[in-house]
């Protein structure tokens, strides 16, 4: 008779266990660290940026890929900016859904590339992202996707691979929010 009054103890935690469980790794004191982390050189940011509305596209590509840096858009930018269209052209029929972006101090070079968005950090609005993002990564140039809603979420060194940012666009792109 004792083993039956068990049983509904028993049967909540078996279904409830795993549960309680997961919110007490999840918020528990242990720290996130010992989990697996996707390999790459990606950061999320701590807090998302939100892109000024004068800086969101109009068009139907609701991500944006982005090369940003405190200096003038010269050589390196350049080249930063063509491997970033190589990205985008490699996501195939996704491609039309990222829009690449340049944000920039001084004047952007004649590039003959219709598909980039250009944004001036060195005027109020682009401080106001530098200031958000901060200053120091600006200086050497980052990668920055920036979501649907319009949040700076990510960031990347300046060298990030391109088949590391092709994988991450990708399953951004497949999501349930994409």
């Amino acid at each position: 008779m004792r083993h039956k009054s068990f049983a509904p103890w028993l049967v909540a935690l078996v279904c409830l266990g795993p549960f309680a469980a997961a919110l007490l790794i999840y918020y528990g004191p242990f720290g996130l660290t010992w989990l697996p982390q996707l390999p790459g050189s990606r950061e999320l940011l701590r807090e998302p940026v939100p892109l000024p509305p004068q800086w969101r596209s109009a068009e139907a590509r609701p991500w944006q890929l982005v090369y940003a840096t405190m200096s003038p858009c010269e050589q390196q930018c350049v080249r930063q900016l063509g491997r970033l269209l190589q990205v985008q052209r490699a996501l195939g029929p996704d491609a039309d859904r990222v829009q690449r972006a340049a944000w920039h101090v001084g004047s952007l070079p004649q590039l003959g590339d219709a598909g980039l968005d250009s944004h001036a950090l060195d005027d109020e609005i682009g401080r106001g992202i530098v200031q958000a993002l901060g200053a120091d990564g600006l200086l050497s140039g980052r990668v920055y996707v920036a979501d649907p809603r319009g949040l700076v979420i990510l960031s990347y060194p300046p060298d990030v691979e391109q088949k590391e940012l092709l994988r991450d666009l990708e399953r951004l792109l497949s999501g349930p929010d994409s």
